[in-house]
């Protein structure tokens, strides 16, 4: 990813390199569970969607996810690469 690139004011270059690699790490660590909520410092829960629809932008296939056993037991949504995949489309 280049700055220019990225188009989003709202979003760093940085930071969303830094999302990616969170959701690749969650998806090796977690498989069965890869969804991410937030990503700190970068990307707070209320930013994780505009955040991810950048990523789409930029090519990556991520998606929402639903995260099951959240507090209680309910369940959340999330954000994960679809698929596990790595690299952008």
């Amino acid at each position: 990813m280049s700055p220019s690139a990225t188009g989003s004011p709202r979003f760093s270059e940085q930071t969303l390199t830094a999302l990616v690699s969170a959701l690749q790490a969650r998806a090796v660590s977690r498989p069965d569970n890869p969804g991410l909520i937030a990503f700190w410092p970068g990307v707070d829960e209320r930013r994780m969607a505009a955040a991810c629809a950048e990523l789409v932008r930029l090519g990556y296939p991520v998606q929402r996810v639903t995260i099951a056993g959240w507090q209680g037991g309910k369940s959340r949504n999330g954000w994960a690469l679809a698929d596990g995949e790595l690299a952008p489309s």
